[in-house]
């Protein structure tokens, strides 16, 4: 693990009917991100009552600061934000221990 980490959560209170709208464009806006800004990328997870949260991994917070997504994405950004009734950052701050470990198939 890069000891330079920088992890922020973040919550999404998504409007009812709207959560393939909202996971499509997460989805793609994560993407564009991870390869026009240098994210580590993320993972979006949904709570046993409808909330979902997302675990976003940067190299920096300048990294993070200094992100911008392009034109191209735009209305993917927009269909998230308007799928949703609130978005917030719940926290943000330096990885100082990793212990995930993820196989992948």
């Amino acid at each position: 693990m890069n000891a330079q980490q920088y992890a922020v959560l973040y919550v999404f209170d998504v409007k009812s009917g709207s959560e393939a709208v909202f996971e499509a464009a997460w989805k793609s806006v994560t993407e564009a991100i991870q390869s026009e800004s240098g994210s580590g990328g993320s993972r979006l997870h949904k709570s046993q009552n409808g909330t979902y949260w997302a675990h976003a991994l940067w190299p920096s917070r300048a990294a993070l600061e200094g992100a911008e997504l392009s034109e191209s994405v735009a209305e993917s950004r927009q269909q998230m934000v308007e799928a949703c009734d609130r978005i917030e950052v719940l926290g943000e701050g330096d990885v100082v221990v990793d212990c995930w470990q993820v196989e992948r198939p």
